[in-house]
C-alpha cells in the first residue's frame, strides 16, 4: 500500500534503482522494529513511515559519500529543477503536489529540498544562503499550512 510512495522518496534521494530497492527493504524492517514507538497523536502513519524512509536514504548517502554541497543555488533554478522532478515522487497520489503549489515559492523550495531531496536544514541554509533559523521557521510555517490544508478540521484559528 505504501511501498510505491516510500520507494519514490528513496529513489529520489539515492538516484539508484538497486540501492533504492535495498533501502526500501531496510525501511520496512525499521518500521516493523519500531512500530511500538509510533504515536498517532504526533503524526499520521504515512508521515511517520515517510520520515523513516527519508532518513534511511539520507543516512545511506552520508555513509557513502562526503561530497560537498554547492554553497549557492539560485531560487529560480531550484524551482525549475524541483518542478521537473516532481513526477518521480508521484505526490499526486496523496494530494501533496497541489498543496505544495499553494505555498509561497520560498517555502515550496525549502520543503522540496528538505523532504524530497533529502537536504538537512543546515545544507538548505548553506545552499540558499539564508540563516538556519529562517530555514527552520519556513519549514514550520509550511508544515502548519499543509497540515491545515490536508486536514480541514485543524482550521480553527
Amino acid at each position: 500500500m505504501y511501498s510505491g510512495n516510500l520507494f519514490g522518496v528513496i529513489i529520489k534521494i539515492v538516484n539508484q534503482q538497486e540501492t533504492a530497492e535495498d533501502l526500501l527493504q531496510e525501511v520496512f524492517l525499521k518500521i516493523r522494529k519500531s512500530a511500538e514507538s509510533y504515536d498517532p497523536e504526533k503524526s499520521r502513519l504515512f508521515t511517520w513511515m515517510l520520515n523513516i524512509a527519508r532518513n534511511t536514504a539520507i543516512d545511506h548517502l552520508r555513509l557513502k559519500s562526503s561530497k560537498a554541497l554547492k554553497t549557492h543555488i539560485d531560487f529560480q533554478d531550484a524551482t525549475a529543477e524541483l518542478e521537473s522532478h516532481m513526477h518521480v515522487i508521484n505526490t499526486d497520489l496523496i494530494g501533496i503536489k497541489p498543496m505544495l503549489n499553494e505555498l509561497n515559492p520560498r517555502h515550496k523550495i525549502i520543503m522540496e529540498l528538505c523532504y524530497f531531496k533529502g537536504y538537512t536544514h543546515l545544507e538548505i541554509s548553506k545552499a540558499l544562503d539564508i540563516p538556519l533559523g529562517s530555514v527552520k521557521t519556513a519549514i514550520r510555517h509550511a508544515i502548519i499550512i499543509l497540515r491545515k490544508n490536508f486536514n480541514p478540521s485543524l482550521r480553527h484559528d
